[in-house]
């Protein structure tokens, strides 16, 4: 109709100036007249004679055809909610989907659908062996009793300095044969009380990292490429006219947003995405309290004040006091030396590593095809 208008208001326009004789056109026929006139800017009717059929003035040496019959499809009038008709080619997404033809060269939208996920792979998270930091212990303690029956006899403190660092320390001597009464000896045993362990951890270490290729990322599986083009022509009141749909290619309709399809014309129904985007990330790795770890050192008691004279060595750890018989009993508790503590490792329990979220698809399109 568009084009029918501009031939009509060009046959208006030109016929104040030539006064020519233009047969009506019937049953959708009329004579078309160039603006130009031919060559040279003659009269639209120059070089006519008597010859010439009835047809009337030509552009071309013969009647012009003005039946405006639609010359490509003819399709229903498209939902109201829904687009104009659009020329669709759905398939797999291998990158063989044609390009849009010649009849309908606009690309208006590329979409996708079938979208396929691979598993994203985390971890494994693994922790180091524990570090930690040790002291020496802050209590020493001689029982008037062996071992066995410690906890129940009196006790004298031989406690080390405070902070001690294992340096030769003679505060709280106890003089050889100490008596502690009807117990006999002050200094039969002495409890070493726990070393000191703290700052005590695990680094986590994350695999993910370790896989030399990335991942695969989400794929789709189909796509929809959208064209759009012009066909001119009339048909029926409740039709449209539109590019002929090449092989492959439909007739469809479209909407943003998921919905329903007509039951009848434009009934087969497809959704569509604009893209996607992937949540899924991994949990952080992390690691649980140690377990196993020890600090040990070992206690050495000298009989005189300068850490010299007859040591006796007395194991200490962190798990916990330690008692040691003393002999002879009643020896003299005169000074105290100890090595440095030394940690041992533990291990702790990994943690994360752990898949959360999910690939969310976005901009959803609902997509009718037409079912003659």
């Amino acid at each position: 109709m568009k084009n029918f208008k501009r031939y009509i208001g060009l046959i208006f326009v030109f016929l104040p100036i030539a006064l020519l004789s233009v047969a009506s056109c019937g049953e959708g026929v009329f004579t078309y007249i160039e603006l130009d006139g031919g060559a040279g800017g003659a009269s639209p009717d120059a070089g006519t004679d008597g010859d010439e059929e009835e047809g009337g003035p030509t552009s071309s040496g013969g009647p012009i055809d003005c039946d405006f019959t639609c010359r490509d499809d003819c399709v229903p009038l498209h939902p109201g909610d829904m687009s104009f008709p659009v020329l669709v080619w759905i398939g797999p997404n291998d990158g063989a989907a044609p390009p849009c033809p010649d009849n309908a060269p606009v690309e208006q939208f590329v979409w996708h659908a079938d979208l396929v996920i691979p598993p994203k792979k985390c971890g494994p998270c693994t922790c180091t062996p524990s570090t930690g930091t040790c002291a020496l212990p802050s209590s020493i303690t001689a029982h008037a009793a062996p071992c066995t029956l410690a906890e129940e006899a009196t006790a004298t403190p031989a406690d080390p300095p405070a902070g001690w660092d294992g340096a030769c320390a003679a505060g709280d001597a106890l003089p050889a044969d100490l008596s502690c009464g009807p117990e006999g000896p002050c200094v039969q045993s002495i409890t070493v009380g726990p070393l000191g362990i703290a700052a005590e951890s695990c680094e986590a270490l994350d695999g993910s990292g370790a896989v030399t290729a990335p991942a695969p990322a989400p794929s789709w599986g189909l796509v929809a490429r959208v064209c759009e083009g012009s066909a001119f022509g009339a048909c029926a009141s409740d039709e449209h006219c539109v590019p002929t749909a090449p092989t492959g290619f439909r007739q469809c309709v479209q909407r943003e947003g998921l919905h329903d399809c007509a039951a009848e014309g434009y009934s087969e129904q497809f959704t569509f995405y604009e893209g996607f985007s992937d949540e899924r990330v991994c949990t952080a790795c992390s690691c649980g309290a140690p377990e196993g770890s020890y600090c040990h050192s070992d206690i050495a008691f000298y009989s005189d004040a300068a850490c010299t004279l007859t040591p006796l060595i007395a194991s200490a750890w962190s798990k916990g006091p330690t008692c040691h018989d003393v002999v002879p009993a009643g020896r003299a508790i005169g000074s105290k030396t100890a090595l440095s503590p030394v940690y041992q490792p533990g291990s702790c329990q990994a943690a994360g590593g752990e898949v959360v979220g999910e690939v969310a698809k976005i901009g959803p399109r609902t997509v009718c095809c037409y079912v003659a």
